[in-house]
């Protein structure tokens, strides 16, 4: 027990022996993960909205005209089975002669004599949760169905969202890797510094026996504390940034920032994890 509050021990001194180093350790760690904490709450609250514009997703899908309401049933349940099908609505000839009166003012019955229009359905897609939505494989599918006539749907706009969405992902996915790398090793480089200003205390230790995990932990230790108190500050930034814009915007939109608390914990599982191996890089080769 005596050992390890020592070895805890020197690994806060070494943070405050160090001080300029140890400050550009920390700031670097902090910059890093305030970009990427900020990257997990843009992406937190823009998969807010790619959840409300996946929503918007309608297929229709128009039957032949000699469909009447019970055969149009059937070919209804036959497209639930269908995968990529949330929900499906019918919408009888009657509907939607009521939805065109409504919409142009217009009674076609009046002017032609009869209802010209078809039965229909409209499908909800599923939405495959945070995956990419691909619509091709059920357009395909529906128009194998026996008595589908046409299917109506925005292709393209889908397309759009969804290639959007993927790239926005993978450009935070690139630049946060950028930074964890840039963070690792600038913190290697300043346990580096550490283990030269101790370099003759190590060589006394190594004479009188101390083991090499004796005299690499309080490093170690130092590198780890290094991203534990840079994510500390980067969260509560984030934090009280989170809190100041939802209260400055919470009279002008109905909009909320959300702010996961599991994400900060990610947060800080890499802050530890850049910690333990920056410090590790650190001392590898010097204490060969």
């Amino acid at each position: 027990m005596s050992k390890l509050i020592y070895l805890l021990y020197e690994g806060i001194r070494n943070l405050w022996r160090h001080k300029l180093t140890t400050f550009t350790a920390i700031g670097s760690v902090f910059f890093s993960l305030l970009i990427i904490g900020i990257f997990i709450i843009v992406q937190q609250n823009s998969h807010q909205l790619i959840d409300y514009v996946r929503s918007e997703y309608r297929i229709e899908v128009f039957f032949e005209d000699h469909v009447n309401n019970e055969d149009a049933q059937l070919i209804v349940d036959q497209i639930k089975e269908l995968d990529g099908v949330q929900s499906i609505a019918i919408v009888t000839k009657e509907d939607a002669l009521k939805i065109y009166q409504d919409q142009f003012d217009e009674n076609l019955i009046d002017i032609l004599g009869y209802n010209p229009l078809p039965n229909s359905a409209v499908i909800n897609i599923d939405k495959h949760g945070n995956s990419e939505v691909d619509v091709e494989p059920l357009i395909t599918n529906l128009e194998k169905i026996s008595n589908v006539n046409e299917v109506v749907y925005e292709g393209t706009l889908i397309r759009r969202v969804e290639y959007f969405y993927k790239t926005i992902v993978k450009i935070i996915s690139y630049i946060a890797i950028g930074l964890l790398v840039i963070t690792i090793i600038v913190i290697s480089n300043t346990v580096k510094l550490s283990v030269y200003a101790k370099r003759d205390l190590i060589q006394n230790l190594k004479s009188i026996g101390a083991t090499k995990m004796f005299i690499k932990t309080p490093f170690i230790i130092e590198g780890i504390l290094d991203g534990i108190l840079g994510s500390l500050l980067a969260i509560i930034v984030l934090f009280v940034a989170v809190r100041s814009a939802n209260a400055y915007f919470a009279d002008l939109f109905s909009f909320k920032i959300l702010f996961n608390i599991y994400g900060m914990v990610w947060l800080m599982a890499i802050a530890i994890l850049i910690g333990l191996i920056g410090s590790y890089r650190g001392i590898r080769v010097l204490l060969k």
